[in-house]
């Protein structure tokens, strides 16, 4: 008598991992540069929230916003020490969510090391810095204050624009970055257009949005990305491997 047996059920579909997880395994992990900045940027905030329940809030974005009059009376740290300070949540959150998004190639491209952590910290700070001197020489004589990481950021996204499918970099003057600078481009008129409606709204005039950092920012990070070095760590973890 033959026997018959019952196929056997497929095996079921692994549940996919939520997005925010593997984010959250990448800042701890390989990108964990990046992971020490998100929150770097977040403390400092609080401190702004605290001090501004104490009435000292003015004052910290005195000390700390790049304000054209003051650096031009000895304020000389403020084109860095503006990329911390925010003027509110959605500031912040809409900064740090682009930070994390940019953020990760560029911060596993230099290393996972405490090397590459410095290397990337100080890409972050000068694509910043390089943003705040744009804005100063093109508002030298103006009286409105800039505050945030956004030129920072779009350093990073002009380094990202250099990257190929294979880690390497393309040209600056290519197809591919002229992609992402078009991308860029239509970004920033999008949010001087919001900015030009949030001030009207509020009867603060201007545009709202220091479009003059972004574009310091992303010019540096197009260029700066070569003078750095390439440390993937999977790299490193091969050369090891090959010594034994």
């Amino acid at each position: 008598m033959d026997e018959t047996t019952r196929p056997p059920e497929p095996a079921p579909e692994p549940t996919p991992e939520p997005g925010w997880r593997r984010t959250l395994r990448l800042l701890t992990g390989p990108a964990w540069p990046l992971g020490v900045l998100t929150l770097v940027l977040w403390i400092v905030f609080g401190v702004q929230f605290l001090a501004k329940t104490r009435g000292l809030e003015d004052a910290m974005f005195a000390l700390g916003a790049l304000y054209p009059p003051y650096f031009q009376r000895g304020f000389l740290w403020t084109p860095l020490t503006h990329v911390f300070l925010h003027r509110g949540l959605l500031h912040i959150f809409m900064n740090t969510t682009a930070l994390v998004s940019l953020g990760p190639a560029i911060a596993v491209r230099l290393g996972s090391d405490l090397k590459g952590a410095l290397l990337f910290w100080t890409f972050f700070l000068i694509c910043g810095v390089a943003g705040g001197l744009l804005f100063l020489g093109l508002h030298w004589n103006g009286d409105i204050p800039a505050v945030g990481a956004s030129g920072a950021i779009c350093g990073l996204w002009g380094a990202v624009a250099r990257l190929t499918a294979n880690g390497e970099l393309a040209p600056v003057f290519s197809r591919e970055v002229g992609k992402q600078a078009w991308s860029f481009t239509v970004m920033n008129l999008v949010l001087i257009a919001i900015g030009f409606g949030i001030g009207q709204a509020s009867g603060q005039g201007g545009l709202m949005i220091a479009w003059e950092c972004h574009v310091g920012g992303f010019i540096a990070g197009l260029f700066l990305v070569q003078a750095f070095p390439v440390r993937y760590w999977w790299a490193a973890s091969t050369r090891l491997s090959r010594r034994f």
